[in-house]
């Protein structure tokens, strides 16, 4: 036998498959860290990608704008961009006096000043105010509708800085296709109104029964969330942006920086390189894992492992996800959407009242329907069953319900072990 070890939580699980099955695992290609980080950050900034070095970006008298990730994105290190920023742009004639900082919270809760410090670093903090964006405030700045009529409220600070940078980390993303660049503009620092606007043009032409079929997992031409997310970013305005790659091991890998739209698709391409395995050939079983401790901690943040899982698996085969939900479901707005019923009424609902939670349990719900998923979790029997996955307790158990379900033994097993960060390729493409 075989014996393949997956992350759960904290520890592993075995898995031991016959060497008769063709097994192939889908991992992240090795990548080299940067070494000396600072100095590789003053180089990006100095021979940036479409635009001027950032030191001919801002004027003195400038007052400046960062614009950060939110704590639900520590890997990013932020902390670790933004000294270098400051004194890049106190060399250029701005003084900390005309810089503050703006964390690009979306929709989420404001942050607290442990996680200020966690974001920015104290010594920054020292230097430097920092504002949590707002969606819901009274004053943000509306700037009309995009053209896919998706009405434009920003924040006020963010709108009359003389300039904004932003920072960010590239990643895939099931919805906008890749994560970063414009889009700790929007959502990031946009109202409420055009935020769930926005990501309801998900199911714009799919019908009743699921989400537009551009919707896809690193892919951004003819994405309708994606272009609308760069135009609505176009028409706020962003001077300079830097962002970064990182791999398995939270080491920086590549710094874009530079134009907004230009320098993120440069670290699309890196990402693509390194996280977009092309497969030979989908399986008839999927064995995936979130990547374990804290990737795993809740069913709703493993739901990225299952969609991208999800592109690894053939018609007729079958998902093993492996997701120790220690701090349970994540999000009960995600749970209670599958009272709604089956697919076509969750997406009927969605039609009516877009929430992103219900985004994300849609796009399960259509994977369960697809492919059955078996569940290896802490979570209750009743709770899996209600989101529509089947209940397993073991690795064993799992692979025996996956060979009752095909009807025989699986002859073909893809294995994720870092499954919401790698995503299968079936085809040599890429999507700008």
């Amino acid at each position: 036998m075989n014996r393949f070890e997956l992350p759960y939580g904290r520890v592993t699980l075995p898995f031991e498959l016959p060497y008769s099955m063709k097994v192939t695992k889908i991992i992240a290609k090795d990548s080299q860290p940067i070494v000396d980080v600072e100095r590789a950050i003053r180089q990006a900034v100095a021979n940036p990608i479409g635009t001027f070095p950032l030191n001919e970006v801002v004027n003195a008298g400038d007052k400046v704008v960062i614009v950060v990730s939110d704590v639900t994105r520590l890997w990013v290190q932020t902390d670790v961009l933004l000294p270098v920023l400051l004194d890049v742009l106190n060399e250029a004639g701005v003084p900390d006096k005309d810089i503050s900082i703006v964390t690009s919270t979306g929709d989420h809760r404001l942050q607290t000043l442990a996680e200020h410090t966690a974001i920015c670093g104290d010594k920054v903090l020292a230097r430097v105010p920092i504002f949590d964006h707002e969606c819901h405030a009274t004053d943000l700045v509306n700037l009309g509708e995009s053209s896919q009529g998706t009405p434009i409220r920003v924040n006020r600070r963010v709108w009359e800085a003389d300039k904004v940078i932003l920072t960010g980390g590239i990643a895939y993303h099931m919805l906008a296709g890749f994560g970063g660049g414009r889009k700790s503009i929007a959502p990031g620092v946009c109202g409420y109104e055009t935020i769930q606007k926005n990501h309801a043009l998900a199911l714009k032409g799919g019908g009743l029964s699921g989400v537009n079929l551009n919707i896809e997992t690193g892919k951004m031409v003819g994405n309708p969330v994606a272009e609308d997310l760069l135009e609505i970013t176009r028409i706020i305005g962003v001077d300079f942006i830097l962002n970064v790659v990182v791999n398995e091991k939270k080491e920086f890998v590549y710094l874009a920086a530079g134009e907004l739209h230009e320098a993120h698709l440069a670290g699309c391409k890196i990402i693509e390189e390194i996280f977009g395995i092309n497969i030979e050939e989908k399986a008839e079983l999927v064995i995936v894992s979130s990547g374990g401790y804290p990737k795993d901690i809740q069913l709703y943040q493993a739901i990225k492992a299952l969609d991208n899982s999800s592109y690894a698996v053939r018609e007729g085969g079958v998902i093993i996800l492996l997701s120790e939900c220690s701090d349970g479901i994540g999000s009960e707005a995600f749970h209670d959407f599958f009272k709604h019923g089956e697919v076509e009424d969750m997406n009927a609902i969605l039609h009516v009242d877009f929430v992103m939670p219900g985004f994300i349990s849609l796009r399960a719900a259509s994977i369960c329907r697809r492919t059955p998923v078996i569940l290896i979790s802490s979570l209750s029997d009743e709770v899996v069953k209600s989101v529509k996955m089947i209940p397993a307790h073991s690795p064993a158990e799992a692979l025996q319900l996956a060979s009752q379900i095909l009807g025989h033994q699986p002859e073909s097993v893809n294995i994720m072990p870092q499954g919401g960060s790698t995503f299968p390729i079936h085809r040599v493409s890429y999507h700008t």
